[in-house]
């Protein structure tokens, strides 16, 4: 087989070369589609995932062998083909690495589309650096085989390291915010966060910056590191929503008020929508300048806006009858001006 392939012309071998490859691309194309078919009817995604991740680095494979069988079919008419083929030996490392960092991103879509407890930003965070490691580590790989010294690349490298360090350290310390957020979870992909230089929805943690989307509609982008230097609220991870409301009555109705309170009271203990786990006071507290007002606390049991504001407008028309009831008013903001009669002499 040797001696007959040996006396046919590198064209020749090509052309076998290129209908092999064909065969073996068909072939891998068919068992794919088959393994594919299994894999569709299983629960789990996983495996479709990593089947399509690696379908195309192995077929590419297959076309690199193709193309460097013919270059080594020209080697002994061509002698820059020599060294050529020497550099292009590293070729399927390459493709292989390509084929594991594509895993790893099947496995980050499954895990991102999958219904689960996993935190999704998380595992966005692990997956790069996984990707980061394994470049890297297949660059140094690729650079000892070429000749170079490792050791004294990462003498350079820590060296530029420190040089770029402080050339970008505002970059690296939104880079390490961004790790924080990551470990330390004050929020996560989709919560609502509140500080005293913005609100909104947090719709992407990055590596150097967050993109939060007000309620106004519009994107405001956040580098991390301001993350680590201000008080963050995140109004989205609440367990109840709060009542916190003041109502004056008139001077004149001062002495219904203790009914008034007492009733107000028994409304809110008897509320449905009042959570009574959680700290509930009605009290008469001021004398204001026009009217004498009592002050309402209390935590509803949802934290949806809508069914809150439900509650809390049911409550305070409740409120306006009690008060109504009781024959008094709410107070509105009067001013009374007492005029002293002098008599002329």
């Amino acid at each position: 087989m040797n001696d007959y392939l040996q006396n046919m012309t590198p064209n020749q071998v090509i052309g076998i070369l290129l209908i092999v490859a064909m065969v073996a691309h068909l072939a891998l194309g068919f068992i794919l589609r088959q393994v594919s078919k299994h894999t569709s009817k299983t629960k789990n995604q996983l495996d479709d995932h990593l089947l399509k991740s690696v379908s195309t680095p192995l077929k590419t494979l297959i076309w690199f062998g193709w193309f460097y069988f013919s270059i080594v079919a020209f080697e002994g008419q061509i002698e820059a083909l020599t060294s050529v083929i020497g550099y292009i030996n590293i070729t399927p490392i390459f493709i292989v690495t390509w084929g594991v960092v594509r895993m790893i991103s099947g496995i980050e879509t499954y895990l991102v589309e999958e219904d689960n407890s996993v935190d999704n930003d998380s595992v966005r965070l692990f997956s790069r650096l996984i990707k980061i490691l394994i470049v890297t580590a297949i660059l140094l790989g690729i650079a000892q085989f070429l000749g170079f010294s490792i050791s004294s690349l990462l003498t350079f490298g820590g060296v530029g390291g420190i040089v770029m360090g402080f050339a970008a350290k505002d970059m690296l310390s939104n880079i390490f915010g961004g790790l924080m957020i990551q470990m330390d979870k004050p929020f996560s992909t989709g919560d609502w966060i509140r500080s005293t230089q913005f609100e909104g929805t947090v719709e992407k943690i990055g590596w150097r910056m967050t993109r939060i989307r007000t309620f106004s509609l519009n994107p405001v982008y956040i580098p991390n590191s301001i993350f680590a230097s201000i008080p963050i609220e995140t109004p989205s991870r609440m367990t109840h929503r709060r009542i916190n409301e003041v109502v004056g009555i008139r001077y004149d109705d001062i002495k219904q008020m203790p009914l008034i309170v007492a009733e107000v009271e028994s409304m809110l203990k008897a509320h449905k929508g009042i959570n009574q786990t959680q700290s509930l006071r009605v009290f008469f507290n001021y004398f204001n300048t026009s009217s004498i007002d009592f002050n309402i606390y209390a935590f509803t049991n949802t934290t949806s806006k809508d069914e809150y504001q439900k509650i809390k407008q049911e409550i305070l028309l409740t409120i306006a009858n009690i008060i109504e009831s009781h024959n008094a008013e709410i107070a509105f903001p009067t001013q009374t001006l007492h005029i002293q009669n002098s008599s002329t002499p």
